[in-house]
């Protein structure tokens, strides 16, 4: 526990965003060297190593390693040396424990298939794990299963917390740019007002969604909306930035086909332009059901487990590795309130 605790604290203080995690990859190499692995770059700033215990077959292992951009307030001696950088989302934990994993594998000679440890960058953007797959890795090492986790404040420390199926929202960038036409607002009539019609336009998605989708697991949310430029004239111009989230394809399709008539209806009818642009992030984290029961029944005599109530709506790239092989995406809980320990 005590390499652990420093593999942790050494590399939370030196938090990278994805991409830059140049620091970061020259510890990971240092740490893995010493322990007599020769690891291998991949894509920019990840890496990998490969234990081969004679299969056919390698069970993968994934651990993130990028930052935020987030100035660390925390009073700690292995506070952030990185100024407005900040290990804020765990990866220096899930870092620490693949290590431990990697100095517990080193010694082991009978195991019944391979093992491939990735600690993958860029998993808060743009995505490395789809980079990574890319790169043929998985098919060279005929990788069958992988395994993610991550730790989560919301739910006791040590408890293990998954489910089967749907387990994490996949994410849409949704940009709406509404043009209308300028005008004196002494002369409403001589323009067509964007602002005016990006807030029905707002609205009738709304009560539009509600009405067709009975299947209340999507969230489509804006998050920001800029439109004018003085309070005396007609606005031309509105823009929406948001998201969809869903657990599958066919919701998200559905929820652009009703965004899209929407579209041509205003069109036709107040002579605006609507112009709709789609970004899909990440996919839906899918827990296979057969993996996830035979993790579920290795892991429930030994640790604390819970099963997920419902699928969170949050994201993560874990989910290019599950569209490629079967895999089993899971959180550990780090709460404890007697020690401070609820972020």
């Amino acid at each position: 526990m005590e390499k652990l605790k420093k593999f942790r604290r050494d590399l939370h203080q030196i938090p990278e965003v994805g991409l830059e995690e140049f620091k970061t990859q020259e510890y990971l190499i240092s740490a893995l060297t010493k322990m007599g692995y020769s690891p291998r770059k991949i894509y920019n700033t990840g890496l990998y190593v490969y234990q081969d215990y004679g299969s056919n077959e390698t069970i993968m292992f994934r651990s993130d390693i990028d930052a935020l951009p987030i100035n660390e307030s925390n009073d700690i001696a292995f506070k952030s040396i990185h100024s407005g950088f900040m290990h804020a989302c765990g990866h220096d934990g899930h870092m620490a424990m693949l290590l431990g994993f990697a100095d517990f594998l080193k010694d082991q000679t009978n195991l019944k298939r391979n093992v491939l440890l990735v600690f993958q960058p860029a998993e808060e953007g743009p995505g490395g794990a789809y980079e990574i797959v890319k790169t043929g890795l998985l098919e060279q090492y005929n990788v069958q299963e992988v395994y993610g986790i991550h730790l989560f404040p919301n739910y006791p420390e040590g408890t293990i917390v998954a489910k089967s199926g749907p387990m994490m929202a996949s994410i849409t960038m949704l940009d709406v740019t509404i043009r209308g036409m300028s005008s004196h607002v002494a002369m409403p009539n001589e323009g067509i007002d964007a602002l005016y019609y990006g807030a029905l336009f707002y609205a009738e998605i709304t009560y539009k969604l509600s009405e067709s989708i009975k299947d209340k697991d999507y969230i489509l949310k804006f998050g920001k909306m800029q439109s004018g430029t003085v309070r005396n004239i007609v606005s031309n111009l509105t823009t929406f930035e948001g998201t969809i989230r869903t657990f599958s394809n066919e919701i998200k399709e559905r929820i652009i086909d009703i965004i899209t008539d929407i579209k041509f209806k205003y069109e036709q009818l107040y002579g605006v332009i609507i112009e709709i642009k789609i970004n899909d992030l990440y996919p839906a984290v899918i827990n296979d059901e057969t993996l996830f029961d035979r993790f579920k029944k290795l892991v429930e005599p030994n640790y604390p487990f819970k099963i997920l109530d419902e699928p969170l709506m949050i994201s993560e790239d874990f989910s290019f590795y599950q569209q490629a092989v079967k895999g089993v995406f899971y959180f550990l809980g780090t709460n404890n309130p007697d020690l401070g320990y609820t972020y």
